[in-house]
């Protein structure tokens, strides 16, 4: 066997005249086929633009207001909260829109479009003074939505409505919408208002809220229409409204009733009105009068009473006998006659 020679490094060196010689390196070419360098290239500019697009670009440049004199330009930019840095992409046209409406009193609709590249329209509805609330001698007037647009008037607003006994809460401000210490009257005048509204059925001066099971309405100052409870009050207000245009003569003055859906409605004239309520008062003051007379003959008759010897009540006949001949039996006196003859009405069954 050949031995193997224990070969120095320094020995090799010195044979390769003093050059030490190093082993080349291999170097790594990445395989990446070109479609997914070019799909990378494209995925990073995309990703710039949509950056760009929700910093630099789509930003609103100019707003288009249109719908409402009420308010300037100025005011209802600054209450939608749009401005030069604004951009389209992120805005949200819901939020502004209800921004809006909650911010300005006298608009009851609003509507943002967006026109790209830099530009939004902004439409509004105003608000229409609908009905005055009676608040203690001041007044509160609201719009067909329910919504306060002005408080703490010292008179009504012309030509509308005034609605009593709503009973409003403490602290409504112009913007908010209508409250009551009693949660239904405020549903109750949003119904009736829409209803009125709905059917044409002008010329209601007054809406008496005081007792809401039996709502009370003044018609054209001379018909006070009683509907009852806020029950089908669209349906009750429409046969209402068909009495007063087909069934009444244009003079007629008086009260109209609504007495169910099989019986109809009932019409009494301001003569039979007032007879009725005549009658009523007097049958009171008569009522009154036998009281007062009856307690005083009792009063009389406690005054000769006395007890007889076995605990009675009675007069002595002199020989401390009870002799029940000589009770006072309790006195009636008969109330006259005051029903008058029975008022003219009329009613319309099945209305």
């Amino acid at each position: 066997m050949k031995k193997r020679k224990n070969v120095r490094a320094a020995d090799v060196i010195a044979s390769s005249g003093g050059r030490k010689h190093h082993k080349k390196r291999r170097r790594f070419k990445l395989d990446i086929p070109p479609r997914i360098v070019y799909a990378f290239g494209i995925t990073a500019a995309l990703v710039i633009v949509v950056i760009m697009s929700f910093t630099l670009f789509f930003n609103v440049k100019q707003a288009d207001i249109q719908g409402c004199e009420l308010y300037t330009y100025d005011q209802v930019l600054l209450m939608s909260g749009v401005n030069n840095n604004t951009n389209l992409l992120r805005m949200n046209t819901d939020v502004i829109e209800n921004r809006l409406v909650k911010g300005l009193p006298y608009i009851e609709e609003a509507k943002v479009t967006k026109r790209y590249p830099d530009s939004i329209d902004i439409e509004l509805v105003p608000a229409k003074q609908k009905a005055n609330l009676d608040d203690d001698g001041r007044y509160i007037v609201i719009s067909s939505q329910g919504i306060v647009l002005e408080t703490d008037r010292k008179t009504p607003v012309a030509g509308l409505p005034i609605i009593k006994g709503f009973e409003p809460e403490n602290g409504l401000n112009p913007g908010d919408e209508l409250k009551s210490k009693d949660n239904l009257k405020a549903k109750i005048v949003k119904t009736l208002l829409d209803s009125i509204d709905k059917l044409q059925f002008d010329k209601i001066g007054e809406i008496d809220l005081t007792d809401r099971t039996d709502i009370v309405l003044r018609y054209d100052d001379r018909l006070d229409i009683y509907i009852g409870s806020s029950y089908d009050m669209e349906y009750k207000l429409e046969d209402m409204k068909l009495v007063i245009d087909k069934g009444l003569i244009s003079s007629f003055k008086g009260m109209l009733r609504y007495t169910g859906q099989d019986s109809g409605i009932m019409a009494r004239s301001e003569d039979a009105v007032n007879s009725r309520d005549e009658a009523r008062k007097k049958r009171k003051a008569n009522e009154k009068d036998s009281d007062k007379k009856q307690t005083g003959e009792d009063t009389e008759q406690g005054d000769t009473q006395q007890v007889g010897d076995d605990g009675g009540e009675g007069y002595d006949d002199g020989q401390g006998e009870y002799d029940p001949a000589q009770t006072d039996a309790p006195v009636t006196t008969a109330s006259p006659e005051t029903t008058p003859p029975p008022p003219e009405t009329t009613t319309w069954a099945g209305w």
